[in-house]
C-alpha cells in the first residue's frame, strides 16, 4: 500500500502543476507581446516528438488562435501529411491559411507551404535523435488590402513572403527530456508589402512598423521540454521553454526609396508552452498547445506578435 501511494503522488503533483501552468499562460500575460515564430517551431518533432510506433502515414488538421498587436485576432488553419520512408526517414508537408481581424479590417488568404524531411539515426538506449531539414514556400505576396483598398500590416497577412530554408535537430533523453535546436533562413525575399502607418489616421496605427518591400532576418530556435506520462490515460504533457533569437534588424524601403533599418527588431523572444497529447487505441491523436511570451523583442514588424496562442490538432492514422 505505501508503494502505490508513493507512485501516485508524483502524478497527482504534476497534474496540479499542469493546471497551474495553463492558468498562468492563459491569464497572466494576455497583454504581453511576442512568440515571433516564422513557422519552424511548429513543424514535426520541433513541436512535439511522437514515439516511433506511430502510424507510417497520417493526416493532421489543425486550428490555431492567436491574440496579436492592438487586439488583432488571428485564426490559422492548416493541413499536414506525414509519411515514414523506411525506418530512418520521414516526410511531412503542411499548408496553411489565415483569417485575421482587427480595427483595420479583416483578411483571409492562403499562407505558406512547408516540406520537411526527418532522418533518425540508429542509437541505443532510451534516447532518440532526429535531424530535420526543409523549405517554406509562400503562396501569396503578403500585401492583402482592406475594404478601403489600403494595404494591411503584416499582422493581418497570411505569409511574410519569404522562401526559407529550415534545419534543426530534436534530441530526447531517457524518453523524458527534450532538447531542440533549429535555424530558419530566408533565401529569397518576395514580400510585396506596401504598408506605411501614415496611410491611416487611427492613432493606434503607431503600434505597427512600416513594411514596404520588407526584408527579414533569420531566426535561431532553442527549446527545453519535459515529457510527463499520465498513467493509464494515454495522455502526455510537455511543459517547455522556447527561445527564438532574431539575429538582425529587419529593413524596409522608406517613402524616399531608401532601405531603412527597423531598430529594435533584432533580439530574443522567450516563450512558455504546454503541449497536451491524447493518444487513442486507433493510433489517432488529439493535441492542444498553449503558449505565451515571457521576454519579447522591442519591435516586431513581421506581424508574428502573439500575446496568447492556443492550438488544436487532430491526427488521423492512415
Amino acid at each position: 500500500m505505501p508503494t502505490n501511494t508513493k507512485k501516485a503522488y508524483p502524478a497527482q503533483y504534476m497534474k496540479h502543476l499542469f493546471i497551474f501552468i495553463i492558468t498562468l499562460l492563459t491569464y497572466s500575460q494576455i497583454l504581453a507581446q511576442g512568440c515571433s515564430d516564422a513557422g519552424f517551431c511548429s513543424l514535426g518533432d520541433l513541436k512535439n516528438h511522437n514515439e516511433p510506433d506511430s502510424s507510417r502515414k497520417s493526416i493532421s488538421v489543425g486550428l490555431n488562435y492567436g491574440l496579436g498587436e492592438e487586439g488583432t485576432s488571428t485564426i490559422n488553419s492548416y493541413l499536414e501529411y506525414t509519411q515514414m520512408l523506411g525506418n530512418r526517414f520521414g516526410f511531412q508537408s503542411k499548408i496553411t491559411a489565415t483569417y485575421a481581424a482587427g480595427f483595420l479590417g479583416s483578411n483571409f488568404t492562403i499562407g505558406d507551404l512547408f516540406a520537411t524531411l526527418t532522418y533518425k539515426p540508429a542509437i541505443s538506449g532510451k534516447n532518440d535523435l532526429n535531424f530535420i531539414g526543409g523549405l517554406k514556400i509562400p503562396l501569396t505576396d503578403g500585401n492583402a488590402k482592406n475594404n478601403n483598398n489600403l494595404p494591411l500590416p503584416l499582422d493581418y497577412q497570411a505569409t511574410i513572403g519569404t522562401y526559407d530554408a529550415i534545419a534543426g535537430l530534436n534530441y530526447i533523453v531517457d524518453k523524458k527530456w527534450e532538447f531542440d535546436a533549429a535555424v530558419q533562413i530566408p533565401l529569397i525575399q518576395q514580400n510585396n508589402s506596401t504598408f506605411f502607418p501614415e496611410l491611416y489616421t487611427d492613432p493606434r496605427i503607431i503600434k505597427f512598423a512600416p513594411t514596404n518591400n520588407f526584408k527579414r532576418q533569420s531566426d535561431v530556435l532553442a527549446r527545453l521540454g519535459y515529457y510527463i506520462q499520465i498513467p493509464h490515460s494515454g495522455i502526455t504533457l510537455k511543459p517547455s521553454l522556447l527561445a527564438i533569437y532574431h539575429v538582425g534588424d529587419d529593413t524596409y524601403l522608406n517613402q524616399s526609396g531608401n532601405r531603412t533599418t527597423i531598430s529594435g527588431s533584432q533580439g530574443l523572444t522567450l516563450n512558455g508552452t504546454v503541449v497536451a497529447t491524447k493518444k487513442f487505441n486507433s493510433g489517432n491523436r488529439f493535441e492542444v498547445v498553449f503558449g505565451t511570451p515571457f521576454i519579447v523583442r522591442q519591435v516586431r514588424p513581421d506581424g508574428l506578435t502573439r500575446g496568447l496562442v492556443v492550438n488544436f490538432q487532430y491526427t488521423i492514422a492512415l
